[in-house]
């Protein structure tokens, strides 16, 4: 076995072994969204189709793509879909890491891709958004890069595939055709051609299945956008810094820097998958505060990902560039290493040590189990035909197993119009349901029903989960004998 052949096995082994630490530690308790494309997988799964309620055809989940996924590697394994989510973040950020340290290989920048590959596989802001599309998406579009020359129709439908499974990833389908078009001087028709193919087919399906191309979810978080709360245009970056310090520490100066700096030799040393890398982040990075788009931490992995790569090559170029200033001789490569290790050691030190806190922590999304206890509960003491109204409704849904009266508006359209206003109670009387879910950390709007004395005359405390935090989960039912549906009348 030679070096090379080596030294991959050892980063495979080691990344493989961090993946399933942090994917045994996790155990598939995800952040609430990723529950409502986790809930479109079970139903698929379930023969009742693509749909979060059944029986209504909503495009409530921007990642259509990756439920398909989740309901097909269900089907084959019999493995929880809340577990097959976490699985598929390890198994892609895995994969982005040895894709990207092949390529590095073959540019003589086998160390940087160590250090980028170990940095991604390590960092909590990434595991913390597990289940989220944005890791598989960046794996298929790296995947099309690498094989856009010689399999170019391979390289079409995975990256189409990947705008299947998130939009936005459109914009980085046309940066690879840019791509592939300077390095052969000529149009990439076969890879443009079936990228566009298999684009358009997701769009007709969509269009014939749910009656639309843009998913509902979009809708309802743009009306919220701009809003007292909203995220969107010039407070799109600024909002993410406390996100980012959270995982990244004190030093999150030095590792934005660090990683803006290092999108050139990234671009320049990547390969051609590493070219796309930098390219979907920069564009993403301008693309959401012009767009409107309000924040959610999933939103910017891609850009995450390419930044720890840039922290990585950034260091490795300037140890380089010092040892070849310093001549052909040994002490100018360990001059060069020593550079490269000061600049890597404050942030590798500031990623590590809040990465340790967060992992020594439960590393667990809030309100994870009082959703999950109280969708259970909902499962096993109520009738299939009673529906659950609330503002985070993903998990409840998916572990109770009955339909969902969505206040916010994700899956439910008719809730949009009160959302935008900020009217909580005239969604809830459109449609009243049997339970309501809330805590006491949601929006004032949750709280001001909760005090209506037609609510309290007609709805009762049935459970309550998670009763040692400050924010449990509270189940209300109709009491006896109310018409609860001459509520909305």
């Amino acid at each position: 076995m030679n070096r090379r052949v080596a030294a991959f096995l050892a980063a495979t082994l080691l990344w493989l072994a961090i993946a399933a630490l942090f994917a045994a530690h996790l155990a598939g308790r995800s952040l609430d969204d990723f529950f409502i494309t986790y809930r479109y997988a079970q139903n698929l799964a379930q023969g009742h189709g693509l749909v979060f309620n059944p029986g209504e055809r909503v495009f409530g989940t921007t990642a259509p793509g990756l439920a398909l996924l989740l309901a097909a590697a269900h089907l084959l394994t019999r493995i929880p879909i809340h577990w097959l989510g976490t699985l598929f973040t390890a198994i892609s950020l895995a994969g982005i890491a040895l894709l990207l340290l092949k390529e590095a290989e073959t540019q003589g920048r086998r160390p940087e891709a160590w250090v980028g590959g170990t940095l991604l596989l390590t960092n909590t802001f990434l595991w913390a958004c597990h289940g989220a599309e944005g890791p598989v998406v960046v794996l298929l579009l790296l995947l099309a890069a690498r094989w856009g020359e010689e399999r170019p129709l391979l390289a079409g439908v995975t990256a189409g595939f990947a705008v299947w499974c998130r939009p936005d990833a459109g914009l980085a389908v046309g940066l690879l055709g840019l791509l592939l078009w300077r390095e052969r001087r000529r149009l990439p028709r076969r890879f443009g051609i079936t990228a566009l193919l298999v684009v358009l087919i997701g769009a007709a399906l969509a269009l014939v299945y749910f009656g639309g191309v843009l998913p509902n979810s979009w809708k309802a978080k743009q009306a919220e956008a701009f809003g007292p709360a909203g995220t969107a245009g010039l407070l799109f970056w600024p909002a993410s810094l406390p996100l980012l310090r959270r995982h990244l520490g004190v030093a999150l100066p030095w590792v934005l820097a660090l990683g803006v700096v290092g999108q050139w030799p990234l671009f320049r040393w990547g390969g051609r998958p590493g070219r796309l890398l930098a390219l979907q982040a920069a564009a993403l990075a301008l693309a959401y505060p012009v767009l409107g788009v309000n924040l959610a931490p999933w939103y910017i992995l891609p850009i995450l990902i390419a930044l720890l790569y840039g922290v990585a090559f950034a260091a490795g170029a300037a140890g380089r560039a010092a040892a070849s200033a310093l001549g052909d001789r040994r002490p100018a490569a360990w001059v060069g290493a020593l550079l490269a290790a000061g600049l890597l050691a404050p942030a590798v030190l500031s990623i590590g040590s809040r990465g340790l806190t967060w992992y020594r922590g439960s590393g667990h999304p809030l309100h994870f189990e009082g959703y999950r206890e109280a969708g259970l509960w909902i499962r096993h003491d109520s009738r299939p035909d009673d529906a659950i109204a609330c503002k985070e409704v993903g998990t409840l849904a998916y572990f109770s197993q009955r339909r969902v009266e969505d206040l916010q508006g994700l899956v439910t359209p008719r809730s949009i119009p009160f959302s935008a206003r900020g009217d909580t109670i005239g969604a809830f009387l459109a449609k009243p349901t049997r339970y309501l879910i809330t805590r006491p950390g949601l929006e004032a709007g949750m709280s001001r029903l909760e005090t209506r004395r037609w609510f309290r005359q007609s709805y009762g405390e049935v459970a309550r989960f998670d009763p040692g935090t400050d924010d449990w989960t509270l189940v209300y039912g109709a009491r006896p004998g109310v018409d609860v549906a001459g509520l909305a009348r």
